[in-house]
């Protein structure tokens, strides 16, 4: 069975920006004096996961406790700065068309809290039917979150896909690794904070780089 398979919540929207300002928002509230500017972010989105993003910040002085704190505070605060502001990315909503079309599956394979993921879905509801994504991926489905291969070794199985047949779109190289681990054919779909340079994964047209592999692969 064929599937596309959008990976990080970057692949499917643009919300780094609002991420950034939700996080430092989440210090002021939680009592640390930390602020992550747009240069620093930048880096930091390179690896992906929250909480470890914050646990390795910190250089290991947070415990797990208040790392899950900050980020229930960062959720909170991604909810009140995302409403209303969020879109799809260009292609996203072409490409959904075209899969529904073709009866090839789509998943959302990523591997981020479930809070998180729950505030995107809402805020693209109005854009996007989730109801006709085949599968819909968190932290808590998996021992290892990206970039370890498991979210995606899971997903081929959940969907009955084979990896020969199935197209990951992730939007950092980190996670690329993702699905490239678990051999599945995969584009970097880079968002506007990704750092990257030539790389043959680099998709500027998802919508054409997705018909490609399924029509001429």
């Amino acid at each position: 069975m064929k599937s596309i398979l959008f990976g990080s919540i970057g692949s499917v929207v643009e919300s780094s920006e609002i991420q950034r300002q939700a996080f430092n928002e989440a210090f002021k509230e939680f009592g640390v004096d930390w602020y992550w500017n747009v240069a620093n972010y930048i880096k930091m989105l390179q690896k992906p996961g929250g909480l470890n993003r914050l646990i390795e910040y910190s250089k290991n002085e947070i415990n797990s406790d208040d790392a899950k704190q900050i980020h229930l505070l960062k959720i909170k605060h991604f909810k009140l700065l995302s409403e209303n502001n969020l879109k799809p990315r260009d292609g996203v909503l072409d490409l959904i068309q075209y899969a529904l079309k073709h009866n090839i599956k789509i998943g959302f394979i990523t591997t981020t809290t479930k809070g998180t993921l729950d505030l995107v879905i809402n805020n693209l509801s109005k854009y996007i039917d989730f109801s006709k994504f085949d599968l819909i991926t968190h932290d808590e489905l998996v021992t290892n979150r990206k970039p370890d291969p498991e979210i995606y070794k899971f997903a081929l199985n959940y969907l009955g896909s084979t990896q020969s047949s199935s197209i990951a779109i992730e939007n950092t190289l980190e996670s690329c690794n993702s699905s490239i681990n678990a051999k599945i054919q995969t584009f970097l779909y880079p968002g506007e904070y990704t750092i990257y340079g030539e790389n043959s994964l680099i998709s500027r047209d998802i919508l054409k780089s997705v018909k490609s592999f399924f029509e001429e692969g």
